[in-house]
């Protein structure tokens, strides 16, 4: 061990280590999340935090005698570069930690390379060269990963230094694209990781239009009506790390917990044996729990929240017991240079040479993130006390947003589903940065012909899932339609949550187009994003579409030309509030 550094560095992190907050161990019973959660699989920034660490605490993650490695790990950092902790402040602890223990390891839960305007504009590239930068061990790809297409995916894993591993992201004669598992070394241990990414991914990223030449998918996330392909895969990959050698076997999952049914890691746990922790992500939950394996064997999980708010601690002990931890701030240390910077109105300590490589690679970029778009004087809100409020109702900033796509695309109607806007927009002076933050998929608007018939199944599609929150939930312009909850869905889907039909009556009724009630046998103009006219978040009903023009641009890119050219650079405050147009 290294007790030389050790010394020191204990007497400052007992003075500084109330800033770090302790999980349970493997031992303890299920305890609730930390948040409540979304019930969606795509949910936002949680609010909450977990318990405070005991102020007689001598190490971050226990005395070194007694501890056989730490791993730390992260989920769902979505370009959040530098808004929390930050990498840099990652980069801080784990070279903390390594100053402590001799096995320190860091693991990745998957999306970190989408959900801000450098993701968008680098497709992936600075957040794998960070990455690189702050020594990650181990990595699987999120839903979020495949957004940019499977080419740029491809990329980010020859790129990121550790690679991805994932069991169940498989062409479709099932052989996994990247390596299902992996053994890393801490010492004298073996650790195996098992990766595995949400089934849901087919129909929530662009891996869906990757076909053969008939028109088949060439990918295959193993998704069912039970969980049981998926769970069978994670089990034939552990028993084999098992086979292998690995001491302890470790599932690193994108499953997330409340709200994803059958793929979630509570249902899939259930469903295997052999683990012994899981990492997860996301849903953006941040808990440190335990849940129950197939033989009632207690399974410890964490998951951090999101934008790298806390770091995820898993220590194991050398008597073989495992502890999770959430760190929510880094502390300050006299051995390990640091530098002071404010977030959030929070003081952090990030590490000086991660900072300078962090703020050195952005740069480039700044001048065209800062050109101002227009001006707003209302905050425009869909996020509140980190719950997103346009999942399952109206929504003034996602109609903000359909209005533009209708206005730009000159049609008589535009869908959106509320997925596609990320963030709130906050009044002041609008940037390219704030836009594309909103909107960081960068989705082609097109202009197609469709049914009042295929507009009446879109929107029963939407609001199917309701009262849970999804991100297929759809938010309208030059549409007007009334839902009644209390009427039982009769959406059918098939096994990836892909429509299929209407079997009986609908929850929507009187639907107006363009001030008109909507005939389904006439044919209207619809813009919308090629993500969902392709089938994403399920909506399968426009396959037949005619697309009979389209913008040239993506969604971000059409809001920016409806405020200067549309609005003459003044977003109107209307948008502060739902408009009315869906009804209950």
């Amino acid at each position: 061990m290294k007790k030389w550094q050790s010394t020191m560095l204990m007497i400052v992190l007992i003075l500084s280590l109330t800033a770090v907050s302790c999980g349970q161990s493997a031992t303890q019973a299920p305890a609730e999340s930390a948040t409540t959660g979304e019930t969606e699989a795509e949910a936002e920034t949680p609010a909450g935090s977990a318990e405070e660490a005991a102020p007689d605490a001598a190490y971050p993650a226990g005395d070194p005698e007694e501890v056989a490695a730490v791993i730390l790990h992260t989920n769902d950092v979505h370009v959040g570069l530098q808004d929390y902790i930050g990498y840099d402040g990652l980069a801080l602890y784990k070279k903390e930690l390594e100053a402590l223990y001799d096995n320190v390891l860091l693991i990745d839960a998957g999306d970190a390379i989408q959900g801000a305007a450098i993701g968008a504009m680098s497709k992936g590239d600075v957040i794998i060269k960070i990455m690189n930068k702050v020594g990650y061990d181990l990595a699987i790809p999120g839903n979020h990963e495949f957004d940019f297409g499977f080419d740029v995916l491809d990329d980010c894993s020859e790129e990121l230094k550790c690679g991805y591993i994932c069991a169940n992201f498989c062409t479709i004669d099932g052989e996994p694209v990247f390596k299902p598992w992996r053994i890393l070394e801490a010492g004298d241990l073996q650790i195996g990781f098992v990766g595995t990414v949400t089934p849901d991914t087919f129909t929530r990223s662009a891996i869906k239009d990757v076909v053969n030449e008939v028109g088949e998918p060439m990918y295959d996330f193993l998704a069912d009506e039970t969980g049981e392909r998926l769970a069978a895969a994670l089990q034939k990959n552990i028993d084999e790390v098992r086979d292998n050698g690995a001491d302890y076997v470790i599932l690193v999952g994108h499953l997330g917990s409340r709200g994803t049914g059958i793929y979630s890691s509570d249902a899939i746990v259930g469903q295997l044996t052999g683990i012994d922790m899981v990492i997860d992500g996301h849903t953006h939950e941040l808990y440190s729990k335990s849940i129950p394996d197939k033989d009632g064997k207690m399974i410890p999980v964490g998951q951090t929240g999101t934008k790298l708010q806390n770091i995820g601690q898993l220590t194991i002990y050398e008597d073989g017991h495992f502890e999770e931890t959430i760190v929510d701030a880094v502390p300050q240390s006299s051995e390990i240079p640091s530098e002071s910077v404010t977030r959030k109105d929070v003081e952090r300590y990030v590490d000086p040479d991660t900072k300078d490589f962090i703020d050195d690679i952005l740069a480039p970029y700044e001048d065209i993130l800062s050109q101002k778009i227009g001006d707003l004087s209302v905050d425009l809100i869909k996020m509140v006390n980190g719950s997103d409020t346009s999942r399952n109702a109206e929504n003034g900033l996602c109609e903000f947003v359909a209005d533009a796509f209708r206005e730009v695309g000159h049609t008589q109607a535009a869908i959106l589903g509320a997925g596609s806007v990320r963030t709130n927009l906050e009044a002041g002076e609008v940037t390219y940065r704030d836009v594309v933050d909103i909107l960081p998929y960068c989705n082609e608007i097109v202009m197609v012909e469709v049914s009042g018939r295929d507009i009446l199944n879109a929107l029963e599609f939407g609001v199917s899932f309701l009262p849970n929150k999804v991100g297929a939930f759809p938010q309208v312009s030059g549409i007007t339609f009334r839902v009644n909850k209390d009427i039982e869905s009769s959406v059918k889907m098939n096994e990836k949550k892909q429509f299929i039909s209407v079997d009986g009556e609908y929850r929507v009724s009187d639907v107006m187009i363009d001030g008109k009630e909507l005939d389904p046998d006439a044919i209207y103009t619809l813009a919308i994003a090629g993500y969902l006219l392709t089938g994403g978040d399920g909506y399968t009903m426009f396959g037949d579409a005619n697309i009979y023009s389209t913008t040239g641009l993506c969604d971000n890119e059409v809001v920016m030309k409806y405020i200067q050219e549309n609005l003459g650079g003044v977003i109107p405050e209307m948008y502060a509030q739902p408009l009315g147009r869906i009804l209950y």
